[in-house]
């Protein structure tokens, strides 16, 4: 009894391992974090436009839109006093070849203070509206959200929308008080980038003078293709 049990044990594990249905270690090492991200950025996004309200803006406001960032974990929480992070992508619009730069990548991080309940992870979309506001991003430094750092942002549904460089999507499962992306901090994440493209490389090289490429964005590039031309 006990060697037919071990031999439909050994059965059950040669027909799991070869139909795939629990991944090898080789295969999950094959993704790197900031492919995952890549990938986790591009279904953040299309999620984002099955929502009819938020398709529609983008349809309206396709020619204004110059560069979409994406946040698939936003991590908020604390009560009180509330710290957030999470990582991104960013990628410009190219209006004269067509289609969309390969992604960089950035932190994004606040420190806040205010009445916070709970603890949850929220996705992020900002839509950059103004070249001015893109080229905020090319730098090796940090980009400060909200009036005090020289950028106008508003979340979607504001009437005022259509004058501000930023306009930010957002959609939370946790419970959550008194969030506000005004003083949110992006910083460029120059070791993500390094790793991604196997070199150096700044911020201005991949969103602006496509120095760099890795297949492994065309998914999230053909996303935004189809959505924002």
């Amino acid at each position: 009894m006990t060697s037919k049990r071990q031999l439909l044990l050994c059965l059950s594990l040669w027909v799991i391992s070869t139909t795939g249905l629990v991944p090898s270690a080789a295969a999950a090492e094959d993704i790197s974090d900031q492919q995952e991200l890549v990938q986790r950025a591009q279904s953040t996004f299309e999620r984002f436009l099955t929502e009819p309200g938020i398709a529609a803006w983008y349809v309206s406001e396709s020619p204004n839109v110059k560069a979409v960032f994406i946040v698939p974990r936003l991590w908020r929480g604390a009560f009180l006093v509330g710290a957030s992070g999470g990582g991104g992508v960013l990628l410009a619009r190219d209006f004269v070849n067509g289609g969309w730069s390969p992604p960089a990548f950035y932190r994004m991080t606040s420190g806040s203070v205010g009445l916070q309940v709970g603890a949850d992870a929220s996705e992020v979309v900002l839509a950059i509206k103004t070249f001015s506001g893109l080229e905020r991003f090319y730098g090796m430094g940090t980009v400060k959200l909200g009036l005090d750092g020289g950028l106008s942002l508003g979340p979607y549904g504001e009437d005022l929308s259509a004058s501000l460089d930023v306009v930010s999507f957002g959609a939370t499962k946790g419970a959550y008080i008194g969030l506000s992306l005004d003083g949110f901090a992006i910083t460029a994440n120059s070791g993500d980038n390094e790793r991604y493209y196997g070199k150096p490389v700044k911020p201005e090289d991949i969103l602006a003078n496509k120095d760099v490429l890795n297949a492994g964005a065309n998914g999230l590039r053909g996303a935004l293709d189809r959505f924002i031309h």
